[in-house]
């Protein structure tokens, strides 16, 4: 788990009354193989994290939090096997390959599986994201590890720097490999990326979408109101958007150079560093901040959401960030809604989704053959891939282009994950969230 961090939050909240209120839009200045090997090379390590451990908010010095390299554990004499090759090994194997799944999507790819290979059985469980982690490393620890294969995304770094060896191995199928860019195996063997777009609604703005940079989403009117009415799931457990944000305060320079573009002057920082600690004059808690002073409406169904932004009117405008697969209701439902595509510094982050082995797995041929089906053999053709690739979802192979999007994933204007920074801030993150929000005249 993350390394713990006493942040003395019941105190820091005692000294709530005491601090001067700060508002949303009315006090924030709102102006405005080879491939394999480099694939596990460790990632640098990062030194310093601004994690307070005081007990109040004053005097708060950072302590440093060292964020583990990464190796990921491969078996090169199975990355070379052919399909064939793992079947052959697998029918050896008894019982079920179990497969532990965020996607209910998986058990479809499993039933097309089964009909190319009649002597495997798979069995299929859909569960939250990072539910399958839990239940692995509680099987393991326990003597009973019941599961083979894991289908999850690591947004906030979790599974990479964690739960490598003990509990979890990456399967790098040379053929499969060959089309993957190289960096994007540095954590495991990636399988899909999701994206979280803003929306917006196509009848409020038929000529395209109302913003084009991260600045205008916490833009105010004269008046000091808000712009926009803001929809998306609660930003504290949400682990994508904060691992969002998280990115944007390691890597705060495109946030600068996107409000010079629009103010034409430097960012005027109104948030205190010095109440939790944390870097003063960083451009990602300063956009954070001003979130957190504007009123957002949490929907934890991401369908409700889009629909939320298709009910919204042009006296009331209302955006909303969800998974870019509820697009779908636009065709299904008669939404009228879109993703905002053109947002800078960028839209959003390459939520990318790995399959893993598990550690000391009954089936590892079966369990490898699997997640070689699943990531669609050799040329990315088959019946299980297929079944994955919606509208929303981008394939990771650079052989493959899912003709459901109206682009690929390099034209997507998102970025892949800083997933080394995302960990050393991730808690700091969140503290400063929720420590601001609760803060807030508009919660």
């Amino acid at each position: 788990m993350f390394k713990a961090k006493l942040k003395g939050f019941a105190a820091i909240i005692m000294a709530m009354s005491m601090m001067l209120s700060f508002t949303g839009c009315g006090n924030s200045s709102g102006e405005g193989s080879t491939a394999v090997a480099k694939a596990m090379a460790p990632a640098a390590t990062v030194s310093e994290s601004s994690a307070p451990e005081a007990e109040t908010n004053l005097d708060v010095e950072a302590k440093p939090v060292e964020v583990p390299t990464v190796s990921v554990p491969t078996d090169a004499h199975y990355n070379a096997m052919s399909a064939d090759e793992l079947y052959a090994q697998a029918k050896k194997e008894d019982g079920k390959i179990i497969v532990y799944s965020t996607s209910s999507k998986v058990a479809k790819v499993a039933k097309a599986f089964m009909e190319v290979y009649p002597d495997l059985e798979v069995e299929v469980t859909d569960l939250d994201g990072g539910e399958s982690i839990t239940k692995v490393v509680t099987e393991v620890d326990s003597g009973n590890l019941m599961c083979d294969v894991i289908q999850d995304s690591d947004a906030r770094g979790d599974i990479a720097f964690n739960y490598y060896g003990k509990y979890l191995e990456a399967y790098y199928p040379d053929d499969i490999c060959a089309n993957i860019d190289e960096n994007l195996m540095t954590y495991g063997m990636p399988l899909y990326s999701s994206i979280s777009y803003w929306f917006y609604n196509t009848d409020t703005y038929p000529d395209g979408a109302p913003i084009n940079n991260w600045w205008d989403i916490v833009e105010c009117n004269a008046d000091g109101t808000q712009k926009y009415d803001l929809y998306g799931k609660e930003i504290g457990s949400e682990a994508t958007y904060l691992a969002l944000y998280s990115h944007f305060v390691a890597n705060p320079e495109g946030l600068e150079e996107a409000y010079k573009a629009k103010y034409g002057k430097a960012i005027d920082y109104t948030y205190d560093a010095d109440a939790l600690g944390v870097e003063p004059n960083n451009a990602g808690y300063e956009l954070l901040y001003r979130l957190s002073q504007l009123k957002i409406t949490f929907i934890s169904d991401g369908d409700e959401i889009v629909q939320a932004v298709d009910n919204s009117t042009a006296e009331k405008p209302a955006i909303g960030l969800s998974s870019a697969g509820k697009i779908g209701n636009r065709d299904e439902n008669g939404y009228a809604i879109a993703w905002v595509t053109d947002l800078a510094p960028f839209v959003s982050l390459q939520n990318t989704s790995y399959a893993y082995t598990t550690t000391g797995s009954d089936h590892p041929a079966g369990a490898r053959l699997f997640i070689w089906y699943m990531c669609g053999g050799e040329n990315g053709d088959n019946d299980g891939y297929a079944k994955l690739m919606k509208e929303g979802s981008w394939s990771t192979r650079n052989d493959f282009v899912n003709d459901k999007n109206p682009f690929t994933l390099a034209d997507s204007n998102t970025v892949p994950s800083d997933l080394a920074g995302i960990y050393e801030h991730y808690l700091d993150v969140s503290d400063f969230w929720a420590y601001w929000h609760n803060l807030s005249p508009n919660k």
